[in-house]
């Protein structure tokens, strides 16, 4: 078992910064997402020993990767079973636009219920995927090492949700960590314990002091 997983989500994407559905669309970081995901690879080379770090395919994801690898010397391996939750028609809408066609299925998805979107998803669907891609990178990674893997705000949440045992329908019960902030986890006797849940908030907001954080959006 490794000593310890560490799940970053990517920086901030001119889609996190207009409040648009990005889902599967392959949008990259804007110039406060580069800052971010350098600011975060730097705290994470510092803080934790680091030995293979493996991200989801998107370039959001992989660029942030990179940041934390050319911290850390460390090459980066693509996954794109780590990709983000895919909302299908949604992707690339604004929730005004979304609500204009879909009013009564947007509210569905606000609060709370494990529906799809049109041609999409269900947060169940999308957490049991990439927890299947966690335990399998786990498995295969050496004992001791800690892993880093780079992925999405939705997936972070509802994997780590069923790492840590949670009802697979009380998907939210954690919240969505924000831009280039991590959740730490390590081994138990019982299984996974939860140490960090956005970690590195700090040294990230240091670096860029004067961008308001995005509400986040698939």
């Amino acid at each position: 078992m490794v000593r310890s997983l560490i799940l970053l989500r990517h920086g901030r994407t001119a889609y996190n910064a207009s409040g648009r559905f990005q889902g599967q669309i392959d949008v990259p970081l804007d110039s406060l997402g580069l800052a971010q995901a350098k600011a975060a690879g730097a705290h994470l080379a510092q803080t934790q020993e680091i030995t293979r770090i493996v991200s989801s395919d998107l370039t959001r994801a992989r660029q942030t990767a990179e940041a934390l690898g050319g911290a850390t010397g460390l090459g980066v391996e693509l996954d794109p079973q780590l990709r983000e939750i895919t909302v299908g028609e949604w992707e690339g809408l604004t929730r005004e636009e979304v609500g204009r066609t879909w009013p009564t299925e947007l509210q569905d998805w606000f609060d709370g219920v494990d529906m799809r979107p049109p041609g999409g998803e269900s947060r169940i669907e999308s957490a049991q995927r990439v927890h299947r891609a966690v335990e399998r990178l786990v498995e295969e990674t050496p004992e001791e090492a800690t892993l880093a893997l780079v992925a999405h705000g939705a997936v972070i949440r509802g994997a780590t949700e069923l790492l840590l045992g949670f009802d697979p329908r009380a998907t939210g019960a954690l919240g969505v960590l924000t831009n280039a902030t991590y959740a730490l986890l390590t081994p138990g006797r019982h299984g996974w314990v939860l140490r960090q849940w956005g970690g590195g908030t700090e040294a990230v907001a240091a670096a860029v002091p004067l961008e308001q954080e995005s509400a986040p959006v698939a």
